[in-house]
């Protein structure tokens, strides 16, 4: 189908600044915000990306996620339909689940179910034959739905995965463009311990964080250098942030706007985004930040540069 849209995803490693991000840009007039945030549909198991190219196994996190992996590449085999899972999925979690607030999250937020069920039934027509084809339609379709303003230039999401998957995405949706937000490792771990679906050990979650900053980084490589956008938060919000504010504008090709510049003054703000919460809050910070530099010796040494800020 045709577009006079762009998509943007915004990514990193999980509780790295993603969702303030794009809820920034959504200020300006040329570009909307999904809801929800982050679609689903696209790059988690069973998504579209998982239907055209098969889920890497290096892309898995754990023991659970390569069994469920592998389970998957041998559903062929066992008679198994795959797009069944898809529709069980696309009918469930990403029509619509339980929010942390208790309130619905999902493409409920933002489409009909008939917008969504028409979609579906186009999509499982022609998915076979094309499934490349079947797949781009079904995104764009979503996304124009969700677009009320004419002017409107760009379309966001900002699952933090986007940019482990990025290759794959710029294969199906040639028109993509990637912002990689990158955050101090530390703070991360810590972040993600408080949450139910990372490690629950901030230590631990330093070695998530690294992996996810090596499998984006990887990913990104393969795509043109003008498509990507390198965003340090800690840049944004406190260190540089009159430059880097201007520098994804530049990127993006957008004039500055009022409810833009008013949202970056007012609400991204070293509060917000908790810097150096770590050395307080995590048992034994000096093994901790040790064991960090060490882990950004190793992603140097593998051509993955983080810039020091302490």
């Amino acid at each position: 189908m045709s577009h006079n849209f762009s998509p943007v995803f915004i990514g990193g490693s999980g509780r790295s600044g993603t969702t303030v991000t794009l809820n920034m840009l959504q200020r300006h007039p040329q570009f909307h915000a999904s809801l929800p945030r982050e679609i689903k549909f696209l790059t988690s198991r069973h998504g579209l990306l998982n239907l055209i190219y098969q889920r890497p196994l290096s892309l898995e996190e754990d023991l659970h996620g390569l069994r469920n992996n592998l389970v998957t590449r041998v559903m062929p085999l066992l008679g198994r339909n795959q797009l069944h899972y898809f529709s069980q999925k696309l009918d469930g979690p990403w029509w619509s689940e339980d929010g942390k607030s208790g309130n619905p999250r999902g493409l409920i937020q933002s489409l009909s179910k008939d917008i969504v069920e028409q979609a579906h039934q186009r999509f499982m027509q022609s998915v076979k034959s094309d499934p490349a084809g079947a797949s781009r339609e079904f995104f764009y379709t979503l996304a124009q739905a969700q677009i009320k303003k004419p002017e409107t230039k760009y379309f966001g999401d900002s699952t933090p995965v986007n940019m482990m998957h990025a290759y794959h995405i710029k294969e199906l949706l040639p028109d993509a463009r990637f912002i990689n937000v990158i955050r101090d490792g530390r703070d991360v771990a810590l972040s993600i311990s408080k949450e139910h679906w990372g490690p629950n050990d901030p230590h631990a979650g330093l070695s998530w964080w690294a992996n996810r900053v090596l499998k984006s980084a990887q990913a990104l490589a393969k795509i043109d250098s003008t498509f990507v956008h390198e965003l340090r938060i800690e840049d944004l919000v406190v260190r540089n942030r009159d430059k880097s504010y201007e520098n994804i504008l530049n990127f993006l090709q957008l004039e500055d706007a009022p409810k833009l510049r008013q949202y970056f003054q007012e609400q991204m703000s070293t509060e917000r985004l908790h810097i150096g919460r770590w050395r307080s809050e995590v048992k034994e910070p000096e093994r901790f930040d040790a064991t960090y530099r060490s882990l950004c010796e190793k992603l140097k040494s593998k051509g993955v540069e983080i810039k020091d800020l302490t």
